[in-house]
């Protein structure tokens, strides 16, 4: 039976409850429940076992990005991956963080930024370029000087009129992903861009000119990667609109003119919130580009918190859903470039799968991965990917646990994932490996419950309690 109770906590913003939630039971008609789904059970069972649940439904609206547009700082890169500053505000008051923070996979800096706001010291960690630029950007100490530079560069800006140079990148499928007018903006801005001579205003200059990119281009990122806009839904499937006729409909004759509004909009919104937050905090993140597995090697200062949302294990690509973005903004300029990035990422994918060893082991994985039909899954190495998840998230957390002060916590935002049928429960699993390390699981706040692809939808309804997003949060 399920248990609740007020959860006293300085959560005053938000309304949480430990709850005993009701385990994996068998309906009434067993009949309507196979035999794989039988075993799921109980693996969850054995799993779930005294682990901590807590309903936080009203952390639902934070775990995500969909309230940054909004939000001061955050709103300059729409950074989908993301979560609000609002839930790690809430975190540190509840815990009454006072020392280090650390991030990971610091994305757009949220982490970061709200340690900032608390007066904390930070540090971030990504392996993703843009991150890092927008992270550094966004946490950056905007002086009044800054601000009259900034200003007299956005003046000239927009004096600039369409030129008739023919400009070049390296990123063969521009043509496709862009209006021929549109990209010729576009490059022709990130040429003037690099021409300011202050790297700290061309910096933010540049990710407002990363922000609008998706919004004027012929994609959208979506799902696991991009997703073409003329290509439209219907009643009777998918169909695709040509791309001169689809461009025709929706831009604008005039699109020189058309992509300097949305970047003089996007940097009048960063002035605003540079004017009113530019002297808010001292505080400014280290910030370093690399590996989440190698943080120990780039500094040694004992962390007190870390917060932080890691790559599901749901074979998503983020950096093929940031493509676009790599490759027109020259963070990449070959394929073997962008090869090599996609492999000093967290193998969540079948992309990033780079020959590394898998040394840790786990009964209850192993045992839910035998659970696979190979018929069904899409890809071979999927088994190979899920093993070397959990694989990259006992490094992480074994070298966390050695940095993490006594008393201190680490706290994991995290979604559960299926594949052919079978639950990949990833926030009791790394609860299991927490332990098995030496943390304690102090409580586990299911956010919200996901929903997963029309092929599995119905195969998973009885299961689909399991389908969730949680914050795993463990103490030293």
């Amino acid at each position: 039976m399920e248990r609740a109770e007020t959860y006293k906590t300085n959560f005053s913003d938000f309304e949480v409850t430990i709850v005993s939630e009701p385990s994996g039971t068998l309906p009434l008609f067993e009949t309507s429940v196979s035999d794989n789904q039988k075993e799921q059970l109980k693996i969850f069972n054995s799993l779930e076992n005294n682990v901590p649940f807590v309903n936080a439904i009203s952390f639902s609206n934070q775990v995500h990005f969909q309230n940054a547009y909004l939000t001061p700082i955050q709103r300059w890169f729409p950074y989908r991956e993301g979560y609000s500053t609002r839930l790690v505000n809430a975190f540190i008051k509840e815990l009454n963080i006072t020392g280090n923070v650390f991030d990971p996979f610091c994305g757009s800096g949220t982490t970061l930024l709200a340690s900032r706001q608390n007066n904390l010291n930070s540090f971030g960690i990504d392996v993703n370029p843009i991150s890092v630029l927008v992270a550094k950007v966004e946490n950056e100490k905007y002086s009044n000087a800054d601000i009259e530079n900034f200003e007299k560069e956005f003046e000239q800006l927009k004096m600039i009129s369409k030129s008739d140079e023919n400009f070049h990148t390296s990123f063969e499928l521009a043509d496709k992903v862009f209006n021929k007018d549109i990209l010729q903006t576009l490059l022709q801005y990130k040429n003037e861009i690099k021409k300011f001579t202050n790297t700290k205003i061309q910096n933010l200059f540049f990710v407002a000119w990363l922000a609008i990119i998706e919004e004027v281009s012929n994609i959208k990122k979506e799902g696991n990667g991009i997703k073409y806009k003329n290509r439209k839904r219907t009643a009777n499937g998918y169909i695709n609109i040509e791309k001169d006729v689809w461009e025709k409909r929706v831009y604008p004759e005039d699109k020189f003119n058309y992509v300097k509004t949305k970047l003089e909009r996007h940097l009048e919104i960063i002035l605003s919130d540079i004017k009113n937050d530019f002297g808010n905090s001292d505080k400014q993140p280290n910030i370093f580009k690399g590996s989440c597995l190698e943080f120990d090697k780039l500094f040694s200062d004992q962390i007190q918190f870390t917060f932080f949302s890691p790559p599901y294990c749901n074979c998503f690509d983020y950096f093929e859903i940031h493509k676009v973005d790599l490759w027109l903004g020259e963070f990449v300029k070959n394929k073997e470039e962008f090869k090599t990035l996609r492999n000093t990422g967290f193998r969540s994918n079948t992309n990033s799968l780079n020959h590394k060893s898998i040394l840790y082991k786990n009964e209850h994985l192993e045992n839910l991965i035998s659970l696979f039909n190979s018929e069904k899954l899409w890809n071979i190495k999927i088994p190979n990917v899920v093993r070397g998840y959990f694989d990259d998230t006992h490094s992480l957390l074994n070298k966390l646990y050695l940095q993490t002060t006594k008393g201190g916590y680490v706290g994991i935002v995290v979604g559960n994932s299926a594949y052919s049928g079978v639950i990949i429960p990833a926030d009791v699993l790394i609860s299991e490996i927490a332990k098995e390390i030496g943390f304690k699981v102090k409580n586990v706040f299911v956010t919200r419950h996901l929903t997963t692809s029309s092929q599995q939808k119905q195969e998973l309804e009885f299961l689909k309690y399991y389908l969730r997003e949680s914050i795993v949060l463990l103490e030293k």
